[in-house]
């Protein structure tokens, strides 16, 4: 399946009020610079998943991604179901960060494909205290050997920490040596600033670059023209 081709701007509906995602999504939907929209635990569990795609589907027909915060942190057989219900929920696409090992890696990626769902893989987080040397409890090769294990299931869609511009930028490095024009979804994005950060480094490179935001524009009284100021950087 082809998804998210070109550059543009992710938007987390990181709420928990069904009226405030349908008038967030209305009002963003028609901008050319919005490639989709991400639903994670806060409305999925509030709601159910499949009535919040329902009513994004509702007023948008944007691509819409699912992240589970985090997919793929439990035993390999569980993938089948995990595809399962979210295709019957209508997502496109799915967010995983496999740190259970490659070999829940590999069959959730292989459910995902098997129900027409798009795997897109993340191995490190935005936030310092994630990493063994950060203080955390994740060893600092782990999200180098998912995204080499990822890329050799030819999987194309990937997270990758937008405030850890360094590391992020290794990670595409090596990514983009062993798949052809890979997607790069970024989040960490809190203004302007971080967004022409990521633009800078980022676009010169890579054809398919993608920001993720939500904080940064869902709380604005006018969500359409906060997401065109973050957007404008990645033209």
């Amino acid at each position: 399946m082809s998804l998210l081709k070109g550059r543009g701007v992710i938007i987390a509906l990181d709420l928990d009020d069904a009226e405030s995602i349908r008038r967030f999504v209305s009002a963003t939907s028609d901008l050319d610079a919005v490639t989709g929209y991400k639903v994670g635990f806060i409305a999925a569990l509030t709601h159910g998943l499949k009535k919040t795609v329902d009513l994004v589907r509702s007023v948008s027909d944007k691509p819409i991604i699912y992240d589970h915060q985090k997919g793929m942190t439990d035993i390999p057989d569980l993938g089948s179901w995990y595809a399962k219900i979210l295709r019957r929920s209508g997502v496109d696409a799915a967010i995983g960060f496999p740190h259970s090992g490659r070999d829940t890696l590999v069959k959730w990626v292989e459910a995902l494909r098997d129900e027409g769902i798009v795997p897109i893989i993340g191995g490190d987080m935005t936030h310092e205290g994630f990493l063994s040397s950060g203080g955390g409890y994740v060893c600092d090769d782990s999200p180098q050997r998912i995204y080499e294990d990822a890329s050799a299931l030819g999987v194309k869609h990937y997270v990758l920490p937008g405030s850890k511009i360094e590391r992020a930028l290794l990670y595409a490095d090596m990514i983009s040596k062993r798949i052809r024009d890979p997607v790069f979804l970024l989040p960490g994005i809190r203004n302007e600033k971080d967004a022409e950060n990521i633009a800078s480094h980022f676009l010169p490179s890579y054809r398919y670059v993608h920001i993720i935001v939500g904080r940064a524009v869902i709380l604005s009284e006018d969500p359409a023209s906060a997401v065109e100021k973050i957007a404008s950087h990645m033209r």
